[in-house]
């Protein structure tokens, strides 16, 4: 039996073991700083935020856009379910849009009509994402949060390094805009979060309730906290360390090295994969970041995954409705055929690996494995 192919393995950079070995040497313990500059420089942005993960980002978010008991937010059907728990955690209530079926992004005109029904004193913000790094048509999007009066959140977990019209993905008109450095991982070798804004109040804001709420704090470059400061504010400890700063400093420099490498794999499975039956490619274009390769299973999709796995592939869903999971369901009395878009995607769709490391002789084994499963399909 030949090795698996994981569905994503993380890289290691060649500075990687070097930036580590600063930190534990304690020969440079400014890799959270050099972090936030390197990124902030990157997009294009005024203020730059490292937190422990994604999810805290955008927790952290929504704290400093003073989210409260009975706010309604509106996002996609189709997200991970990081984006609703921290709606969750406010009490406030998520409302879920269905997705257009081509490049599985929140359907903006279901989108409008979902302002339109619940535009109030309550409805706060968008939260959106940009499925496998398809961008959004931020224009109309900003327009609308501009007629409806709501913040704009993006959730580019899975865009970074992305661009639209010319201006990164960050720096494109968001209210604020959170990144994640582990976005497939649930137990990575390590994780952190950025949140980018050009709002100096949001900044500070999430500046302070990032680190217990604590004002007038100093740090030595151990991370000993000056003994004189004051707490003026309920807040969470959503700091990354040193170690975490350190792997994503050299994981972000390689950025556009790592997107160009996913691009040449996209580019593989499109010319190995052309015109096998029961699958569907997705139409990419030469600005995509690739961050999944999603193709459609015309039928039986989990059959197909399960050969998979048996020729040694692995794969993943992105993602499955929130509508179909126990809580949201409940909670919302939800029913199947509630968002039938979406349903019908995740019915069909499966990504197929796609990461810096991959090599181009386990590109052929995946296209060699999917072309085997196709041709015995039922």
């Amino acid at each position: 039996m030949k090795n698996t192919i994981e569905f994503f393995k993380p890289s290691i950079q060649d500075n990687t073991k070097q930036y580590i070995e600063d930190v534990l040497t304690f020969s440079d313990n400014r890799k959270v700083e050099k972090l936030e500059n390197s990124f902030r420089n990157f997009i294009g942005c005024k203020h730059a935020l490292a937190t422990n993960s994604g999810t805290s980002a955008l927790h952290l978010a929504m704290c400093a856009l003073d989210f409260k008991r009975g706010d309604k937010v509106i996002c996609s059907i189709n997200v991970f379910p990081s984006v609703p728990q921290s709606v969750r955690h406010f009490d406030a209530e998520p409302i879920f849009v269905d997705i257009e079926s081509k490049n599985y992004n929140i359907d903006l005109v279901k989108l409008e009509q979902a302002l339109e029904k619940n535009q109030s004193k309550k409805l706060k913000a968008i939260i959106i994402n940009h499925m496998a790094g398809h961008v959004l048509d931020l224009e109309k999007v900003y327009a609308l949060a501009k007629q409806y009066n709501v913040k704009v959140i993006e959730d580019a977990s899975n865009a970074m390094g992305a661009e639209y019209k010319g201006k990164y993905i960050g720096n494109t008109g968001a209210d604020i805009t959170i990144f994640s450095f582990a976005p497939h991982l649930c137990n990575s070798l390590t994780s952190g979060g950025m949140l980018v804004t050009e709002n100096d109040t949001t900044y500070a804001r999430a500046q302070l309730l990032g680190f217990h709420g604590m004002k007038g704090r100093e740090c030595d470059e151990f991370g000993n906290i000056n003994y004189i400061y004051d707490v003026v504010d309920i807040g969470w400890k959503y700091d990354l360390d040193q170690l975490e700063a350190a792997y994503c400093l050299a994981d972000f420099e390689a950025l556009k090295k790592t997107i160009k490498r996913r691009q040449a794999i996209a580019t593989k499975y499109t010319e190995l994969l052309a015109d096998i039956r029961h699958v569907k490619l997705p139409t990419l274009d030469e600005k995509s970041i690739a961050t999944q390769y999603i193709v459609e299973i015309d039928k039986n999709r989990d059959h197909f995954v399960n050969e998979l796995k048996k020729e040694g592939v692995k794969i993943s869903v992105h993602y499955m409705p929130l509508h179909l999971t126990e809580y949201y369901k409940q909670k919302y009395s939800m029913k199947v055929f509630d968002y039938s878009v979406a349903l019908g995607c995740f019915q069909r769709v499966m990504s197929l690996p796609i990461y810096a490391s991959l090599t181009d002789e386990e590109v052929i084994r995946v296209c060699d494995a999917v072309k085997k499963v196709a041709n015995a399909h039922i």
